[in-house]
């Protein structure tokens, strides 16, 4: 798992229940002593010890929290990638170019060895997208997070209109985007 998502998931977790909070969740997911750098590789094991604390403290399950947490994460991760992002781009070519643009040329050029989720997208209509989640790590809902996070990011929305299990952690979603003013993008 890179270190910029268990980052941020730091900030997340203060912002939501307080600064105190990430010391609690680390404690209980047994990684006390562990300090997470943005730059550096963790076990994907890191990751799901820590949502799981987060569900003991809150009492949400994993699905509800990867959810918020990824429409959360999107803003901090315009922020870090806005070069690889095109003006003039919005929601649905932003999301029809994740792959290629953000998990080919930023993720796994940076780091050969990385292993971030395939997220392949196809516009089946108009603002209706397909968006195919494939990964051995089961965090189908923290991409469909990404997806309502982006049309937010946009001014938009996205609404779930079907989801498919493929088979194990593979899911497919199907989403209607609206569009809606770009009101963010100044923030990148």
């Amino acid at each position: 798992m890179h270190g910029v998502i268990i980052s941020n998931l730091k900030k997340y977790v203060e912002e939501k229940l307080g600064e105190p909070a990430w010391d609690t969740l680390r404690e209980k997911a047994g990684l006390k002593d562990k300090a997470f750098i943005p730059i550096s590789m963790y076990p994907d094991s890191d990751l799901d010890q820590l949502i799981d604390a987060a569900g003991e403290v809150t009492g949400q399950d994993r699905d509800a929290i990867l959810l918020d947490f990824g429409a959360w994460i999107i803003p901090p991760l315009m922020q870090m990638y806005r070069s690889f992002i095109p003006e003039d781009w919005d929601a649905v070519t932003f999301l029809m170019n994740v792959e290629e643009r953000l998990h080919e040329r930023v993720v796994r050029m940076k780091d050969a060895s990385a292993k971030p989720p395939h997220i392949n997208v196809s516009e089946l209509s108009p603002g209706v997208l397909e968006v195919q989640y494939r990964s051995h790590r089961n965090m189908s809902a923290l991409a469909l997070g990404c997806v309502h996070g982006v049309a937010q990011f946009y001014g938009g929305s996205a609404s779930l209109m079907e989801e498919r299990n493929d088979g194990g952690s593979h899911r497919t979603f199907v989403v209607r985007i609206s569009q809606g003013a770009a009101e963010n993008r100044d923030a990148i």
